[in-house]
């Protein structure tokens, strides 16, 4: 069993779709654009301060940044071309689904 399957349980999914609501919250509000970008940073600073607490002091972080910009960052192509095929594989699903519900609120007034 990988690493990811022990990751990807109950709790993580619950986690991930609370996170991913907020982001639709906010996308809402200032953009899908700049709530990418949002997303993208506020995962780099989190992710910065789990490497940072995982070490004693600046030098031990400093030894082993390069190490840790390598994981996060193979982590998260790895985590986005997934999900990518994942949107081409189910794309007339999922974006057919955001298209009606766009359509929907557009005729709601």
């Amino acid at each position: 069993m990988s690493t990811d399957e022990n990751l990807f349980d109950e709790a993580f999914v619950e986690a991930t779709n609370r996170l991913i609501e907020i982001a639709n919250e906010m996308g809402a509000k200032y953009g899908d654009h700049k709530m990418g970008v949002a997303f993208i940073y506020a995962a780099a600073r989190y992710n910065a301060y789990i490497a940072a607490g995982s070490v004693t002091d600046a030098d031990e972080l400093a030894g082993k940044r390069d190490k840790a910009v390598e994981y996060f960052t193979d982590r998260f192509r790895q985590l986005y071309d997934g999900n990518l095929q994942d949107y081409i594989a189910n794309f007339d699903e999922y974006m057919g689904a955001a298209a009606e519900e766009e359509a929907t609120a557009e005729t709601a007034h």
